[in-house]
């Protein structure tokens, strides 16, 4: 998966990480700040990143990341889902507002879920980034 990014610091000592800046996409694949019509900003994401192309600051640069940033997504996203179907279609004998309650139930440790795996992944920092080239 690769995004475009611009440098923000560089590396005090060789072999460092350098920080970047990348303005999140919106679903449309715009970015807020040039459309207005959403009314909504979303936080520009800050990184660290290796790299072995020489860059300054203020670049532009494409930025890979691994695809566990794909299955992390999928979790985040799909787990919370997932667990609201299973918690409402599982008891079928419970009356309808037991079912609702039970799928209710499941959203939420779904989304329990996706903020432990998060603060995992940011704890670990387990997704790895690197500058491919210079835009």
């Amino acid at each position: 998966m690769t995004q475009t990014a611009t440098v923000t610091a560089l590396p005090v000592s060789a072999g460092g990480m350098v920080e970047l800046t990348i303005t999140r996409q919106t679903a449309c694949g715009h970015s807020c700040d040039g459309c207005g019509r959403c009314a909504g900003r979303t936080p520009d994401v800050v990184i660290r990143a290796s790299s072995d192309v020489p860059v300054e600051l203020g670049d532009r640069v494409e930025v890979y990341s691994d695809n566990r940033v794909l299955g992390l997504a999928a979790v985040v996203y799909g787990l919370p889902v997932v667990l609201f179907l299973l918690g409402y279609l599982l008891p079928a004998s419970l009356p309808e507002p037991w079912r609702y309650a039970c799928g209710g139930m499941g959203f939420a440790v779904g989304l329990l879920a996706a903020v432990v795996c998060d603060r995992v992944v940011k704890k670990r920092a387990s997704v790895t980034y690197r500058i491919v080239r210079k835009v």
